[in-house]
């Protein structure tokens, strides 16, 4: 049976359709008191529910094995079953259907001493029951009996039944005195096997939870979410070696080393974790590969992960605790029960980016095993990890060994870990002598190593020998003792040289014997003996292999071997054929003893070098050099970077094309809850997915772009750009393609189209990376009119919406608008510019990817709105200052908390770190300043002399001073050494509510309420210069890295730049809708972010100094929007106190209606399209003519704003309903009052004709409906029930019914026959406003998309601040946007 075989064995699978019949048996009446066992049978349930659960049979199998393959135990008396069985028997006055099934167990004890076979089973046996003695002995309580009691009597039924098949069996050995039948030998094994299965599953029945649902722990068993946490080629006996074919060490090596890891291992009083500790080549990864083949012999393997550069998943740190989960979920149905309902409850916890470590460790291993230790588990599990150091990003390796430091002494689980002595991986070791071994591999005495080195070789060289000699030539002489040692002596400690050499001896075939010869004559020098040998080695390989090869064939071989050296990711040989255009396997395959080629010339396994010293030896020209290799010579790596980029380039101009996966139509179609999950990706090659990812990475390497270069990307960039994000969607690799298009190197020529295409990628990221069709679809909707994408590849796709109104000409400033759920109060960027960290008034802290504006991790913890937030200098760290008077300071890998800082009496305005990252200022609305140590989590200092709440905190440059801004308007300047105020710089009217040093530390500069931004001179404390322009209080400044700018953002709603020499204004960036709160630059100075109370943070470009133009049209919010009756006209109100008019085909603006003197909250066309009716804050409702834009009657009579207006079917009324809780009905011909309709006691907020035009429906803030009687103006019903205020109302298109939609999205149904409620539902539109007959547009809830009848439209971030939503039939919507936007989306 194979490893992974065995593995599965152990796990107890329960079939599917028995889950009712469990249920049921699960059901019945209470056991009497007296806790005597029923005696009325159960005819429904024909087998005993544990058998049923475990799958079992009394009957055994047809015979499979030799009754000799279970006699290996024989002969050694088995003691352990008689003490638990015995101990079983004290609680059998308890549960009396226990004292059956103990005589049954010390019979079974009795006889196999007598006939002493099957120790292991029943060793396996004597465990698993006295974990159900503990589980017993904790329900035997009176009050606890009968949760348990019902347990007990099945699985002693079901027990005794198997127990009796072994006692006939081993009885009727016992007069044959043999045990050489085969089928008696089989059936005894299967019939403890059945009782180990048993044993599990009352276990699981028990111990998970005694009130669980049977049912439900069935379904987790079966569940395929744990599937989730499976990856392929990361096991021990599943890797795939960066060095070829994974093996164990060959017999008689590496003896002790094995011995003291495996003692170790089984070892009660060891320490939790074993580091292995090796330089490259010693041979970690065999001997842990051997240690993981030993231990799941004996059945202590939880589980392994061997990391390798060969694979993107065993190169990624994150995917070993999903993966570990996984492997110890396959040895418990308890543990993976539990996992299975973690997953289903937090199924984030499976996902490939997962940031919270310490979480996804605490959830998927901690809890899982400390319940299995609670079971009296008795062995440890031993887990291995391998070559950490081979992970990608060693700062995630790093934080997932502190995570594991600090877990493990609490689970029944120990670690041998293994890497080289890598910088971050030692640092995170450094602190964890006192559970961690350590073994330097390197540092085994020579001697020793050098035996086993001779081992191997002799044996290899052996087999070599054997395999090829001649059939009368002898091996006694073979391999010659001087050639063997000058081979060993040559290899000194490494096990890399001698694998080599020996992989190239064998590559020889009959030449064996001669290259054997020439590996021991060359001659190393003393002092770089390994270093000289490996470059001879590795240059006699070349020599060889280069021989009787034209140079158009050392070429190609050059040319493949470039591509496997310089490839970012491994790939296969056919991959590389693809790529190159060159039979890969007919030139490689002379180079396998230095690069590995799959066995049976598989094609998709990878191809790599066997160890990294080969690259190095390649790409080094003094070691490389013309000597050692003259026909082969160094790699050049700029060279080899641009071959690759150029046949990434033509690979994807050959093979990309839309819908590459052959979708079929339905799925191309935009529509909101499409996927990518139902798209074969395998249609998708590997060459062309590295191609993808890639090219942009090779091309950033060359020096200089080629024509053959620059040809190949105008290609792929006019034609294939669209079918590129296609594809890196299909491969969940789109933020590649952000990164791609922000470092490619190209041509002036093409640089715009290549900016463009950023900024589209970047404004449709969300969408294109949920499905990929959408790059056709919903994100060329929001491209800028005279954008180039737009030009090149709009009119070449299939239909899509189209907007017609509402788009810039072309790109602005703004690059990326992420939304948020709740005001963002500060903002900061990481060290290295690739995250952007906010806090918000939900009490979160949340990460952003800031090239792609997606939220990497959301840390939890405060119980107060976070008004403040800091990344340490390295990165590592994140500072959090909260209402709830606390600083949490957080591990930036891991999303875990590491420090809570108690002190402050209020709430902590702001935080900052040291720029040594030492120390942490945080200021206070309690007037005062601390500066904490980062290590210890103590305050080192109390900064006290503000009179007033402190805003703002910033270190000096070097760290030696610290300037504090408050409300009691001052800046003073801190000795962060003494503690001592060193100045108090006056000069502003108002709070002082931003400070920041320059990057010099000569000038220091103050945002203030008094509207203005100050600059200081920090040597003198004067003043020297005061900049004016922001319309309201200054909440925000920063300076640039370099400091000639400063940017402010105000309540004003705008960010300013400024130049630092001048005190001018460089531009005014205009777009968020709500105030202000924080500024911050990125490290490199290229962007500006800015987060706002209108719950967004926007990323701007500073580099450009583009700024959108402003298009025509309102300049502030707008309230409401209403198609004419013909759909040609669009009419908006806005808060700016204007009207307009727009045709809705072209976009363009037919009319500004001015005449309001406040908010315009309300427009309603007239039914033959001639009139518009405005309602206004200003108290009037006006009416005009569409056609001549003229004012026809101002309507006045309603004492406080008017909310809505609508006409009546006939148009010869109109009614108004306003913030004066009445309702009136207008004449539209006079202008007069028809009718003051009162009985509202609040707002009211909408109204509506019926069809007919007799009844008037009016829906108000005091969360009723009333009908009224348009002739007689009187009531005719009020409906109520609604706990919230009513928004709209409308009636159905026959009359019969009303809908009114509620403030929180409840839409009610009610007949107007009988004035009761019909129905009730969610959403966002009334129901015949939604859908007419055929279907008309509306939005969704979230309003991030247009939800139509054949297809939908999504929203971009940057316009889903909308204020108000109308459509027309069934192919066109419109939107107003708070920021005065007015959009018309035409469906396709």
């Amino acid at each position: 049976m194979s490893t992974s075989n065995k593995k599965k064995s152990r796990l107890l699978r329960i079939p599917k359709k028995i889950g009712e019949k469990f249920r049921r048996s699960r059901s019945p009446s209470p056991q009497p008191s007296s806790f005597q066992p029923s005696s009325t049978p159960q005819p429904s349930l024909p087998a005993n529910m544990y058998e049923e659960l475990g799958g079992l049979s009394t009957s055994p199998p047809a015979p499979q094995t030799s009754g000799q393959q279970i006699r290996k135990g024989a002969g050694i008396a088995y003691a352990g079953l008689k003490q638990v069985a015995q101990a079983l028997s004290d609680f059998s006055d308890v549960f009396p259907p226990l004292q059956t099934a103990v005589k049954i167990f010390l019979k079974i004890d009795e006889l196999v001493n007598r006939v002493s076979t099957n120790k292991e089973e029943l060793q396996e046996l004597g465990i698993k029951l006295n974990a159900i003695k503990s589980i017993v002995e904790k329900y035997k309580n009176d009050g606890m009996k009968n949760a348990i009691y019902h347990r007990i009597e099945t699985f002693c039924d079901a027990i005794v039944a198997q127990a009796n098949t072994v006692e006939e069996l081993l009885n009727r050995q016992l007069l044959q005195r043999t045990v050489e039948v085969s089928t008696d030998a089989d059936k005894i094994k299967k019939a403890f096997k059945n009782m180990n299965i048993l044993c599990d599953v009352f276990q699981m029945d028990t111990q998970l939870n005694i009130d669980t649902n049977v049912t439900e722990i069935i379904e987790r068993l079966n569940s395929s979410i744990i599937d989730k946490l499976r990856y392929e080629g990361i096991s021990y006996d599943t890797r795939v070696s960066s060095y070829g074919a994974a093996r164990e060490c060959m017999p008689g090596t590496r003896i002790k080393v094995l011995a003291d890891l495996e003692s170790w291992a089984v070892g009660d009083g060891s320490k939790k974790v074993y580091w292995v500790v090796g330089m490259a080549g010693t041979g970690k990864s065999t001997i842990l590969h051997t240690l993981c083949h030993n231990l799941d012999d004996k059945h202590l393997l939880g589980g392994s992960f061997f990391c390798s550069r060969a694979s993107d998943d065993a190169s990624n740190a994150r995917l070993i605790i999903p993966s570990i989960a996984h492997s110890l979920a396959s040895t418990s149905p308890s543990i993976k029960s539990q996992i299975v309902a973690v997953l289903k409850d937090e199924p984030k916890l499976a996902e490939r980016t997962y940031i919270d470590l310490r979480k996804q460790f605490q959830k998927l291993i901690h809890d899982p095993m400390r319940t299995s230790l609670e079971q009296s588990i008795t062995k440890y599990k031993i887990i291995v990890i391998d070559a950490l150091d081979e992970c990608t990003e060693l700062e995630q390796v790093s934080a997932l060994i502190r995570v594991i430091l600090d877990f493990a002494n609490r689970i029944p689980l120990k670690f041998v870990i293994a890497s080289r002595d890598e910088g971050p991986i030692r640092k995170a070791f450094r602190l964890s002598s006192d559970i961690r071994d350590d073994f330097v591999l390197h540092e085994v005495e020579k001697d020793v190593v050098e035996g086993d080195i001779t081992i191997y070789l002799h044996r290899e060289l052996e087999v070599i020998h054997n395999r090829e000699r001649d059939d009368d030539e002898t091996s006694d002489s073979w391999p010659p003792k001087d050639q063997l040692s000058t081979l060993v002596d040559h290899s000194s400690t490494l096990f890399i040289y001698a694998a080599t050499a020996v992989r190239y001896i064998s590559d020889g075939g009959y030449s064996y014997k001669s290259r054997l010869q020439i590996l021991s004559t060359q001659v190393s020098v003393s002092e770089t003996r390994f270093g000289s040998s490996l470059d001879d080695l590795y240059g006699g390989i070349l020599k060889e292999a280069c021989k009787s090869c034209d140079k158009g064939e050392i070429s190609h071989m050059r040319d493949l071997v470039s591509i496997v050296v310089f490839l970012q990711n491994p790939l296969s040989l056919k991959a590389i054929t693809s790529l190159s255009n060159i039979n890969s396997h007919e030139y490689l395959s002379r180079l396998a003893s230095v690069i590995h080629i799959p066995i049976n010339n598989a094609l998709d396994a990878v191809v790599t070098p066997f160890h990294a010293s080969f690259p190095d030896f390649l790409i080094n020209i003094t070691r490389c050099s013309h000597q050692r290799c003259p026909s082969f010579g160094a790699l050049i790596p700029s060279e080899g970077h641009e071959m690759l980029a150029l046949r990434c380039l033509q690979l994807m101009n050959t093979e990309l094309k839309y819908n590459i996966c052959d979708a079929p139509k339905e799925q191309t179609i935009s529509h909101r809850g499409t996927t990518n999950s139902s798209y074969e990706t395998q249609k998708i090659s590997a060459a062309l997915g590295y191609s993808c990812v890639y090219w942009a990475f090779h091309l950033s390497k060359v020096q200089k772009l080629g024509s053959d270069l620059v040809n190949a990307l105008d290609d792929f960039l006019n034609k294939h750009l669209l079918h590129w994000m296609e594809c890196l969607s299909l491969l969940n690799k789109l933020e590649t393609g952000v990164k791609s298009l922000t470092n490619a190197r190209t041509s002036l020529s093409l640089m715009l189209l290549v900016d463009d295409a950023r900024r589209f990628l970047q404004m449709s990221f969300p969408i294109i990376q949920q499905h990929a069709m959408e790059t056709y679809q919903s994100a060329l909707v929001w491209l800028p009119t005279q954008s180039l994408i737009c030009g090149l590849y709009a009119e070449g796709v299939p239909k899509a919406p189209r907007a017609t109104l509402g788009l810039p000409k072309a790109w602005g400033s703004t690059e990326i608008t992420i939304q948020n759920s709740s005001d963002v109060y500060a903002i900061a960027f990481s060290p290295d510019g690739s995250q952007l960290a906010s806090v918000s008034e939900d009490n979160t802290v949340q990460i952003w990817n800031t090239a792609t504006g997606q939220e990497e991790a959301k840390l939890e913890g405060h119980t107060d709105r976070v008004l403040s937030v800091a990344f340490s200098p390295d990165g590592s760290q994140l500072a959090s200052g909260s209402s709830d008077n606390t600083v949490w300071i957080w591990n930036t890998a891991t999303g875990q908390e590491e420090a809570k800082l108690e002190g402050h009496t209020d709430e902590v305005q702001s935080v900052a770190f040291s720029p040594d990252g030492s120390q942490l200022a945080s200021g206070s609305s309690d007037n005062t300043i601390r500066i904490w140590n980062t290590a210890t989590g103590q305050e080192e200092a109390k900064l006290e002399g503000h009179t007033d709440e402190v805003w703002s905190v910033a270190f000096s440059p070097d760290g030696s001073q610290l300037a504090s801004g408050s409300s009691d308007k001052t800046v003073q300047i801190w000795n962060t050494a003494t503690g001592q105020e060193e100045a108090k710089l006056e000069g502003h009217t108002d709070w002082v509510l931003s400070v920041a040093f320059s990057p010099d530390g000569s000038q220091l500069v103050s945002g203030s309420s008094d509207k203005t931004v100050q600059i200081w001179n920090t040597a003198t404390g004067q003043e020297e210069a005061k900049l004016k322009g922001h319309t309201d209080r200054v909440q925000s400044v920063a300076f640039s890295p370099d400091g000639t700018q400063l940017a402010s953002g105000s309540s004003d709603k705008t960010v300013w730049i400024w130049n630092t020499a001048t005190g001018q204004e460089e531009a005014k960036l205009e777009g968020h809708t709500d105030l202000v709160l924080s500024v911050a630059f990125s490290p490199d100075g290229s962007q500006l972010a800015s987060g706002s109370s209108d719950k967004t943070v926007q990323i701007w470009n500073t580099a450009t100094g583009q700024e959108e133009a402003k298009l025509k049209g309102h300049t502030d919010r707008v309230q409401s929007v209403a198609f004419s009756p013909d759909g040609t006209q669009l009419a908006s109100g806005s808060s700016d106190k204007t009207v307009w008019i727009w045709n809705t085909a072209t976009g363009q603006e037919e009319a500004k209606l001015e005449g309001h003197t406040d908010l315009v909250l309300s427009v309603a066309f007239s039914p033959d399209g001639s009139q518009l009716a405005s309602g206004s804050s200003d108290k009037t409702v006006q009416i005009w003519n569409t056609v001549t834009g003229q004012e026809e009657a101002k309507l006045e009579g309603h004492t406080d704003r008017v909310l809505s207006v609508a006409f009546s079917p006939d148009g010869s009324q109109l009614a108004s309903g306003s913030f004066d809780n009445t309702v009136r009905i207008w004449n539209t011909v006079t202008g007069q009052k028809e009718a003051k309709l009162e009985g509202h006691t609040s707002w009211v907020v909408s109204v509506a004709f019926s069809p007919d035009g007799s009844q008037l429906a009016s829906g108000s803030y005091d969360k009723t409906v009333w009908i009224w009687n348009t002739v007689t103006g009187q009531e005719e019903a009020k409906l109520e029930g609604p706990t919230n205020w009513v928004w709209s109302v409308a009636f159905s298109p026959d009359g019969s019914q009303l809908a009114s939609r509620l403030d929180d999205n409840t839409v009610w149904i009610w007949n107007m026959a009988t004035g009761q409620k019909e129905s009730s539902s969610h959403g966002t539109e009334l129901p015949w406003e939604l859908r007419g007959t055929s279907g008309s547009p509306h939005l969704h809830e979230d309003k991030d998309w247009i939800v139509g009848p054949l297809c939908d439209c999504w929203i971009p971030p940057h316009n889903q601040d909308i204020s108000t939503f109308s459509c027309f039939g069934s192919t066109r919507a419109a939107f107003g946007l708070k920021s005065g936007k007015v959009i018309i989306v035409d469906m396709a």
